[in-house]
């Protein structure tokens, strides 16, 4: 006879398999909405924010905790020149206590940025957000009163310590950016400006975020359908047209009707720029900008140059292949742009099955940075969070500040489309630089610039694209995957060379005196699509507010990073895919493990990839040409004649 023990036993476990059994079926079936309620989402597909802290009330403490904190740096100050003791002591307590910001502030992003109407996450953030200020105040001193001490002094306190030693680049870079450091009470000055400085962008992301509402609109069967900022990508690239027209004219007449307020933001948010250009002494923003990373601003006009110099054999050609797979008669315009040139072929993918996908194409990295990205991109690990919900942040982010201690916290908004696979591959690029990065160096080192942040997350892209290409054999999936290598290679050197043109274009006005208006952005953003895009392009009476969607614009020229990161990504993933395991090592050894212990074009260099030469981006517009051509070639064959 059995325990009657064992026999509960037993069933419970049944009852649990059929309950697992049931939650990945109905997992298997979920289908993302950008407009559900955020308790709708499957709970083990949300990251975990108690991760960081347990719950709001130890967050509370340690905020309480750190504020009394803040104050204590400034016992360094006068005394860096003491020993070599005192300035590693300074230097371990300001990158702890920076740490401790990061923890309070990512806790409350993670809370925010799923439920951008709860008030109360919104408030931590600013209590957060609060407190920079202050310790930039209580550490403004430290960088002028290290410049103040004999460079032979320091170089011997760090013979002297092998701890100190590992801040040998670091004091290099101080050296390097003299003329730019003010003193001591100016610094303090700029401090306490900081958290004023970014309104702006704050602003425009409420703004767009929470209290704008967006007209709904019909398909093509006259069914009504909500317009948001996390769906509208997924609108914009619809297989309804009439979907795609009618969302077009709801998004982009809605930003209208608010031109003259993103204007006002736009305006104050280069204000600040110039500030700061002025108050340290740079030729233009773009230097001031580009300086701390060791990057010349001929790099960035480089890129703007050799982009425009090539787009009649590139993007006008491809507006023109375009015009021609869709059979439209006149000018391509904004509807037809973004969606597939082959409908009905691209698979819907549940989240599960791009893990898998991903996992397969990205093995030439090798097995340890596999078991980190499958790590990763388990949803059960909490370090991301996967689909779209009401009042969710739009688009994808990965924050890796915590990635040594905790792990990357990885937004995305999964709509189960190709693009989304492909924005998973992109975003734990970035989750593993971080953990490459931060568990491989120190403190100091452990971040990368903003010139090396889209290399990885676009090389896993190129890699993704790499390998499902090499095993497409039906010639549909082959021009499914092409166009997905098109449009990459599009919206990110392109579309964001276009960002980083205009970008310059409106500080330089600006720089000049000038306001910025919304009758100068408009007229200027829409002059530029007309140049990248060709004769054959076609603007709607409203498509020129575009530029008030994108929050990149309040980053202070971090758009160009895209295009640079893309350009050397698939020169990366072309040679790994190629040659295997030898060149992934170098890249994974000499780029995502460096952080930002060199100068980034130097790091890039060693990788593989020169950006002090406009050949790697050559390359990149000879790839596009060439995609271009091969799927003109298959799709001739199959579907019409040149």
């Amino acid at each position: 006879m059995s325990h009657p023990f064992r026999r509960r036993s037993a069933l419970a476990a049944t009852l649990a398999l059929f309950a697992a059994m049931s939650v990945s079926a109905a997992l298997a079936q979920y289908k993302p909405d950008p407009s559900a309620p955020r308790a709708e989402i499957p709970e083990g597909y949300r990251w975990s924010s108690t991760h960081i802290f347990p719950d709001d009330a130890a967050w509370e403490a340690e905020l309480t905790a750190i504020a009394g904190d803040i104050p204590k740096l400034t016992a360094f100050k006068g005394r860096l020149g003491e020993s070599a003791a005192t300035m590693l002591d300074a230097q371990n307590a300001t990158y702890e206590t920076m740490k401790r910001l990061y923890k309070l502030y990512v806790y409350a992003q993670v809370l925010y940025d799923v439920d951008q109407g709860n008030n109360q996450s919104r408030q931590m953030q600013g209590r957060v957000a609060a407190l920079m200020p202050a310790f930039g105040e209580a550490t403004s001193w430290m960088q002028p009163e290290l410049l103040e001490i004999d460079p032979a002094v320091i170089r011997g306190f760090m013979a002297e310590d092998k701890e100190l030693a590992v801040y040998d680049y670091y004091f290099k870079e101080l050296w390097r950016q003299k003329a730019n450091t003010l003193s001591g009470p100016e610094e303090r000055l700029m401090a306490l400006t900081g958290n004023m400085r970014s309104t702006p962008g704050d602003a425009h992301e409420s703004l767009l975020g929470v209290d704008m509402k967006f007209p709904e609109i019909t398909d093509g069967a006259g069914k009504s359908m909500p317009v948001t900022v996390s769906g509208w990508s997924m609108l914009r690239s619809n297989e309804d047209p009439v979907i795609r027209e009618h969302a077009r004219d709801a998004f982009f007449g809605t930003l209208r009707g608010y031109e003259n307020t993103f204007a006002v933001l736009l305006d104050g948010a280069v204000k600040s720029h110039i500030m700061n250009k002025d108050a340290r002494d740079y030729e233009t923003c773009l230097e001031a900008a580009l300086s701390p990373d060791n990057i010349s601003p001929d790099a960035y006009r480089m890129l703007i140059a050799t982009v425009r110099e090539n787009l009649p054999r590139t993007m006008h050609k491809y507006v023109d292949l375009r015009r021609k797979v869709l059979g439209t008669a006149g000018p391509l315009t904004f509807p037809n742009l973004y969606n597939a040139m082959i409908e009905g072929v691209e698979p819907a993918y549940t989240y599960d099955e791009a893990r898998a996908l991903i996992s397969e194409g990205l093995k030439p990295l090798g097995k340890e940075y596999v078991s980190l990205l499958t790590e990763g991109m388990d949803p059960k690990n909490g370090w991301i969070d996967v689909y779209p919900n009401e009042d969710k942040r739009s688009g994808a982010y990965s924050n890796g500040v915590l990635a040594r201690d905790i792990h990357p916290y990885v937004l995305h908004n999964f709509d189960n489309s190709l693009d989304a696979v492909s924005t998973t591959a992109h975003e734990m690029g970035h989750a593993l630089h971080s953990v490459y990065s931060s568990r491989h160096q120190p403190p100091v080192y452990a971040g990368y610039t903003t010139f090396l942040a889209e290399v990885a997350s676009t090389c896993n892209e190129a890699l993704l694209v790499n390998h499902m290409l090499a095993r497409a054999k039906d010639v549909d999936f082959q021009l499914m995957l092409l166009n997905q290598r098109l449009e990459s290679i599009r919206q990110t050197i392109f579309r964001q060379t276009l960002f980083a043109d205009f970008e310059l274009r409106f500080h330089e006005h600006a720089e000049q005196g000038n306001p910025l208006t919304a009758e100068f952005l408009n007229t200027t953003y829409a002059d530029m699509i007309r140049e990248y895009y060709g004769p054959n392009y076609e603007l709607g009476k409203d498509d020129q507010c575009e530029w008030m969607f994108i929050p990149h614009f309040y980053y202070n020229f971090y758009v160009f990073t895209y295009a640079t990161g893309l350009t050397s990504g698939l020169a990366l993933a072309d040679e790994i895919t190629a040659n295997g395991e030898k060149p992934a090592r170098r890249y994974i050894d000499n780029m995502l493990k460096a952080g930002s212990s060199a100068p980034p074009l130097d790091i890039l260099r060693s990788a593989g990839v020169d950006l002090e030469t406009p050949a790697p981006i050559v390359a990149a517009m000879d790839m596009f040409e060439r995609t271009v051509d091969e799927f003109d070639r298959l799709w001739t064959q199959k579907y019409g004649k040149k």
